[in-house]
C-alpha cells in the first residue's frame, strides 16, 4: 500500500468535524465535550509531521498519538450513538487512516481494542477480493507497529484480548480474500503466534468452508491445515 499522508488524513478528520458540526447547527444544538474533541485532534494533526519526524520527541509522539486513537474512537461511538451515519462513516476512515499513518511513521500502537473492532467491521462489510486484500495489507503494517510486549503476551488467555482478535481477523480476512498464497501466510502468522487457537480456528473454517460454499482451492488450504492441527485432538477426544 501506498503511504497514507498526513493532509488525506487531516481532511478526512475535517470532512468528519464539519458534518458533525452541521448537524448540531442545523438542530440549535451544541456540544462542548465534542467541541474540546475537535480541538485537541485540532492540535495533534497541526504538529503531527514535527512530532513524527523528531527522534528526541519519540516518546511524547507514541503517547500522544495513542490517546488521539481513544479520542477519535469516542467520536465513532458517538456519531453512530446519534445515529449521524455521515460522521460515522468520515470517523471511521479518519481512525483507520491515522493509525496506518501513525504506524508508517514509525509509531508504536499500544491501543488495539478501536482498530481490532473496526478491522473486524470492514472485513464483514467488504467482499470484493481486490479490498479484501487491501485491507489485509493494511492489516499487516498494523500487526507489525503494535507494542512488542502486547506481542509477546503468550500467557494471556483472555479471549477478548485484542492481540488474539486482530490476528484471528487477519487469518479470516485473507480465507475471504480466496487466495491460497495469502491464506498460508497468514495461517503461518497464526501458528506461530496463537498457538493454542490453532484447533477452535481451523475447525471453525472447517465449518465455514462448507456453510458459504468457497472455492475448491480455499478449502484445500483449510482442510491441509485442520488435518494437522484440529482433527487429531477431535479424534482424541
Amino acid at each position: 500500500m501506498a503511504k497514507v499522508e498526513l493532509s488525506d488524513v487531516i481532511s478526512t478528520f475535517h470532512k468528519g468535524s464539519d458534518s458533525l458540526t452541521q448537524f448540531f447547527a442545523e438542530q440549535e444544538r451544541s456540544d462542548n465535550d465534542m467541541l474540546l474533541a475537535f480541538d485537541e485532534i485540532d492540535k495533534f494533526l497541526s504538529a503531527a509531521e514535527i512530532l513524527s519526524s523528531d527522534s528526541g520527541q519519540k516518546e511524547h509522539f507514541n503517547r500522544r498519538a495513542n490517546e488521539l486513537i481513544l479520542l477519535i474512537d469516542r467520536l465513532v461511538i458517538y456519531s453512530s450513538q446519534i445515529q449521524h451515519q455521515e460522521s460515522f462513516s468520515y470517523f471511521e476512515e479518519f481512525l483507520f487512516l491515522f493509525s496506518l499513518w501513525f504506524a508508517q511513521s514509525e509509531g508504536t500502537l499500544s491501543n488495539l481494542t478501536p482498530l481490532v473492532n473496526l478491522i473486524a467491521a470492514l472485513s464483514n462489510r467488504l467482499r470484493e477480493p481486490l479490498a479484501l486484500k487491501e485491507l489485509l495489507t493494511n492489516i499487516e503494517i498494523l500487526i507489525h507497529a503494535t507494542e512488542q510486549s502486547i506481542q509477546d503476551d503468550m500467557e494471556d488467555r483472555d479471549p477478548r484480548r485484542p492481540w488474539r482478535v486482530l490476528l484471528l481477523n487477519y487469518a479470516i480476512t485473507a480465507t475471504r480474500t480466496h487466495d491460497p498464497v495469502l491464506m498460508e501466510k497468514t495461517f503461518q502468522f497464526l501458528i506461530q503466534n496463537l498457538p493454542d487457537d490453532l484447533k477452535q480456528f481451523f475447525t471453525e473454517g472447517m465449518g465455514q468452508m462448507a456453510a458459504l460454499n468457497y472455492p475448491g482451492a480455499v478449502r484445500d488450504v483449510m482442510e491441509k491445515y485442520y488435518q494437522q492441527y484440529a482433527a487429531q485432538e477431535v479424534k482424541k477426544n
